[in-house]
């Protein structure tokens, strides 16, 4: 029994070695490898026989397909390693065959503003201090927080007014509203610059437009600027190659008062008719009961 087990064991043995196939992968042209994109380029002629075989075409062409994967490999593992938690990598060369995208390259981050107007200038970000000092309160004053308004309004506990303004007018109340409008301005610059950015369209302000005016909007601009004036425009010159705006001036048409009576009659008939003969849907309105009904049935029911 001990030597039959010793002589099968030695029979599988010697079938996986015959089975397995040699690292060396020889062939009439070589293949060619681009290790970079793990590429493999067979240029030997096909067995046409074993092809068009059924039964053999799929083994030849699994051992094909074994002989690039191992030729590949053998490329892989020849190429300086490392090994990082228990894994091994290698660094890939630069490739050789250039494949096309699948999709276009992905354009930079668009600078902001702020960004290019730094860049014109040299400005550099660096880290601030929290505080600076103060030349009037001779003292360090924190740059941002409830102190640095404490610190403001320590230091500017008197305005003066200014010549031709009015010497009753609250100073503190006018620097106040001054500041909102600059936090709303800046509000409304940083939202048109993130809709530009998204490519999005950005309503006008006043008249004037902007980068995104249309030429209709530009029409509206023109007439209604021509009829800001005392005479409504009517003595503004047109200007070269102007086109009048559509859609404008045009004003409500009355009835005449007097006319022909015959067609005054017809009118107050035909608003009469409407009056008499109410378009009400009887049958509409009685299902509309009885389905209401039902439903209130159904919801005590359920209570």
């Amino acid at each position: 029994m001990g030597d039959h087990v010793v002589v099968r064991v030695q029979d599988i043995i010697t079938q996986a070695h015959q089975e397995q196939k040699s690292i060396e992968v020889n062939k009439e042209i070589q293949l060619k490898c681009d290790v970079d994109n793990l590429l493999v380029r067979d240029k030997n002629t096909l067995e046409e026989k074993l092809i068009r075989d059924e039964d053999q075409c799929d083994a030849y062409l699994c051992s094909l397909a074994r002989d690039g994967i191992q030729a590949l490999l053998t490329k892989v593992w020849d190429l300086p390693s490392e090994q990082i938690d228990n894994s091994i990598y290698v660094t890939l060369p630069k490739p050789v065959t250039k494949l096309p995208r699948e999709k276009p390259v992905p354009k930079g981050k668009e600078i902001t503003k702020w960004e290019q107007y730094a860049r014109e200038k040299g400005i550099k970000r660096g880290k601030k201090d929290k505080k600076v000092w103060d030349e009037v309160l001779k003292q360090f004053v924190p740059r941002y927080g409830y102190r640095k308004i404490l610190a403001e309004k320590e230091k500017n506990w008197v305005k003066e007014v200014p010549d031709n303004a009015d010497p009753y007018e609250d100073q503190f109340a006018k620097a106040a509203e001054i500041k909102k409008e600059n936090i709303a301005k800046n509000e409304y610059q940083l939202l048109r610059n993130i809709a530009k950015h998204r490519k999005l369209k950005v309503p006008n302000v006043g008249v004037t437009g902007n980068e995104y005016a249309s030429a209709k909007v530009l029409g509206l601009a023109t007439h209604y600027a021509r009829r800001a004036t005392a005479s409504l425009g009517k003595f503004q010159p047109d200007l070269p190659n102007e086109k009048k705006v559509k859609g404008l001036g045009k004003k409500r048409k009355h009835e005449e008062t007097t006319g022909d009576a015959e067609v005054e009659k017809k009118r107050y008939m035909a608003v009469l008719e409407k009056i008499d003969k109410p378009d009400l849907n009887l049958e509409g309105a009685v299902h509309k009961q009885i389905r209401d009904e039902n439903f209130a049935i159904l919801v005590l029911s359920y209570l």
